[in-house]
């Protein structure tokens, strides 16, 4: 409240000035009053509200096997968890916020055998044999008659109170942590098994419409079907008639579903009337324009794990009017491939209509029947009748034959397979390393993420700078990085030619991880980057030895600038490829020199308990690279010439006449003279050479050295000095 107060009368009297003090001093006043606050919130949710299904919303009946979203019938809203670190002597608490919340979702409208899989926003939540891929407590109920009330319901809204749901399958979620999710209840979708094999279409008709209709097991089968569209049980009693091609008509006990019945009707039947008996059928054909060119069927693929999937027919080509048709059935790529051909065959045969005059013996004939004109060799199907006097005329449509051959196979394109283990743990390197694209402005570390869980997906990355009392989010790695550990000692080699003698064997860290060969022009070209150690180098064999062990070969050694690290290799050092599924990261420049630890948190972990990895970050990937080439040429008056050639850290690949860009602010190079292991001088200048006069040599003790030594470093204006060249001369006399 002083805060408050004096901040605003300072800012009155003395302007912005006046204002800070104003704030300064009720800061403190508000400390020795009230005690003061040190705590700092993070980010928190201010509506716990959590949302509900819309009233109305139909419930879907499911039969055989499905995916579904259901619809969410209960919760107890969203529940905040605080977390607090740090405070005391290490400075300022921070409190952090987690969420989650409890509810039920109904997934069928009849009751089903188990629940299998479930997906939350996409990603599975549960493997179909009950595995965890994230924490959650979850119960599933089947609808049967008898079932009882979940005791999480009946706990929160009181027994005799909270509603069993019988005839009602559902799915009871507790605390779902919600923080992989937004902070939001996520679309969940289930895998709901509701007969064990397939299921017939007239049983389904059966059961959405009885009583009063019979039907069975008749039509095609189906994997599984949803009757879950709102409007009225005709609309899906339509669809599923139309896919199997079955009428209801009036049988004598009541409706019946099925095939109508067949009937030959005698060529001289045909033509009867109240005049006269002409032998007459009046057929007529609609134009094709209004056949589409292909037919396109959306169905629910179980090898797309029940998302949607399409396939179509074609009549001709090219196709300038398509019609869509989506079923919410299951069905295999082949078979919605030929229920598409059967629709527009049907659609075709449709265009052919008629109308047959005949005797008084056809009035048995209903909607629905099938009838074969003799010397005709494809059936019509009744659609009307009408019976004047002795006349029964006959409005009929063609039915569509069989197809010559079976329909091709189809199939459901590449599917993308998660997998149902779970996350599992995470093995993080942090890598600070030359930059592998482009300059670097900033310090860069790079993130290898994995796991030996053949279920890891994925992790996110945290760092703290003050000693793990607080952390921030800075990456998400969603692909895992091929990487594991030298399982032989690499051995030293050199770095202006292929290294066609060294080999490395290295050991994944899972079994779906493969490494592949690459031809010498495609590594040329940068491919195959891997790093053993601190040495990033290059292969163009990679051979399988067993599950995960690989002997890479045809090296090249000391790439972006790690030659230094060539002769310091041990078995069991780490291995990682350096490809696009590693992840950069730029601390600001204060980070160098600055311990900072990394965590990498997985799905549904617990921050606390990740292993934490420290690092220093060097800058590496803003340090120039050491020069090459370092000459000292003696001339005849004594003074000696040292030049060199620079390198850069802009480019590593060789540019035919010019020179590499330099990469840093400015040109600067220091170079220091030892004598006998003795530093005697040290200076900088602007470009790659520099002369060192007898003179010079002679005051620096050179009269009597055995030995000169030269080291030169480029410069940089954010780390200044880069790797060093050295070259030691022997001096004769």
């Amino acid at each position: 409240m002083a805060t408050l107060i004096l901040g605003t009368v300072g800012r009155a009297l003395g302007g912005p000035l006046g204002g800070l003090a104003g704030t300064l001093v009720g800061s403190v006043l508000d400390q020795g009053i009230f005690g003061g606050s040190k705590t700092r919130d993070g980010p928190r949710v201010a509506n716990l509200a959590v949302q509900s299904a819309a009233y109305g919303e139909p419930l879907p009946r499911i039969y055989g096997r499905m995916r579904v979203a259901g619809a969410l019938v209960w919760t107890a809203g969203m529940r905040e968890s605080r977390t607090s670190t740090g405070g005391g002597k290490r400075g300022a608490a921070n409190n952090s916020y987690s969420y989650s919340a409890s509810f039920a979702v109904i997934v069928s409208a009849r009751a089903i055998i188990r629940v299998e899989r479930i997906w939350a926003d996409g990603k599975l939540l549960r493997a179909s044999d009950g595995t965890l891929i994230y924490p959650a407590t979850i119960r599933s109920h089947t609808g049967n008659e008898g079932q009882g009330v979940d005791p999480l319901i009946a706990a929160a809204e009181g027994i005799g109170v909270a509603p069993a749901y019988r005839d009602r399958a559902y799915v009871v979620f507790e605390d779902l942590p919600l923080a992989d999710y937004g902070n939001r209840i996520p679309n969940l979708t289930f895998e709901v098994v509701a007969d064990e094999g397939d299921v017939a279409v007239g049983a389904i008709i059966q059961d959405i419409a009885s009583p009063g209709l019979v039907g069975g097991d008749i039509g095609p089968l189906l994997l599984g079907f949803a009757a879950a569209r709102a409007g009225s049980i005709r609309a899906t009693m339509i669809q599923l008639a139309e896919i199997a091609d079955l009428v209801v008509r009036e049988g004598d006990t009541g409706l019946v579903l099925g095939p109508g019945a067949g009937t030959t009707i005698l060529a001289g039947a045909l033509g009867a009337s109240e005049a006269a008996a002409i032998p007459a059928l009046h057929a007529t054909r609609a134009a094709s324009d209004g056949i589409p060119d292909a037919l396109v069927l959306g169905f629910s693929d179980p090898a797309r794990d029940f998302q949607p999937g399409q396939q179509r027919a074609v009549r001709r080509s090219p196709v300038l009017r398509s019609e869509a048709h989506d079923v919410s059935a299951a069905a295999t790529a082949t078979a919605a491939k030929q229920l598409a051909e059967t629709l527009l065959r049907r659609a075709i045969a449709r265009r052919s209509t008629a109308v047959l005059a005949m005797s008084w013996r056809y009035a048995t004939l209903r909607p629905g029947d099938t009838v074969s004109v003799e010397g005709d060799p494809d059936p019509w199907r009744v659609r009307r009748t009408t019976i004047t006097g002795a006349v029964i005329e006959c409005e009929v449509e063609r039915v569509a034959s069989l197809p010559g051959s079976a329909a091709p196979a189809a199939d459901s394109g590449r599917v993308y397979a998660p997998g149902d283990a779970p996350n599992g743990p995470t093995v993080l390197h942090v890598l600070d390393l030359p930059s592998l694209d482009g300059v670097a402005m900033t310090p860069r570390l790079l993130l290898a993420a994995a796991g030996p869980s053949s279920g890891w997906r994925r992790a996110d990355i945290v760092v703290s700078r003050d000693g793990g009392a607080s952390y921030a989010a800075v990456a998400t790695i969603a692909g895992a990085a091929t990487m594991g550990a030298a399982a032989s000692v690499l051995p030293g080699g050199t770095t202006d030619c292929w290294d066609r003698l060294s080999t490395i064997d290295v050991e994944l860290l899972e079994n779906a991880m493969t490494i592949d060969s690459a031809s010498e022009a495609a590594v040329l070209a940068g491919a195959n980057l891997a790093l053993a150690g601190d040495e990033v180098f290059q292969f163009a064999r990679a051979e399988a030895l067993a599950p995960r062990r690989y002997r890479l070969s045809v090296l090249l050694r000391g790439r972006r600038g790690s030659e230094a690290a060539i002769a310091s290799h041990a078995a069991g050092e780490r291995f990682v490829m350096l490809d696009d599924r590693v992840v950069g990261f730029d601390p600001p420049l204060d980070a160098i020199g600055s311990p900072s630890v990394l965590k990498a948190v997985g799905p549904g972990e617990d921050i606390v308990a990740v292993r934490a990895v420290g690092v220093v970050p060097a800058g590496v990937a803003l340090r120039p690279l050491s020069p090459v080439a370092l000459t000292v040429t003696t001339g005849p008056t004594g003074d000696r010439a040292i030049g060199w050639i620079r390198r850069s850290r802009a480019g590593f690949a060789w540019i035919d006449g010019a020179d590499a860009p330099i990469g840093e602010e400015v040109e600067a190079y220091r170079l220091t003279v030892a004598i006998d292991g003795a530093v005697v001088r040290t200076v900088e200048v602007g470009e790659a050479s520099w002369i060192y006069p007898a003179a010079s040599f002679a005051a620096d003790g050179g009269g009597t050295a055995l030995a000169l030594t030269i080291a030169v470093a480029q410069l940089s204006a954010a780390v200044g000095a880069g790797a060093t060249a050295m070259r030691t001369i022997d001096i004769f006399r």
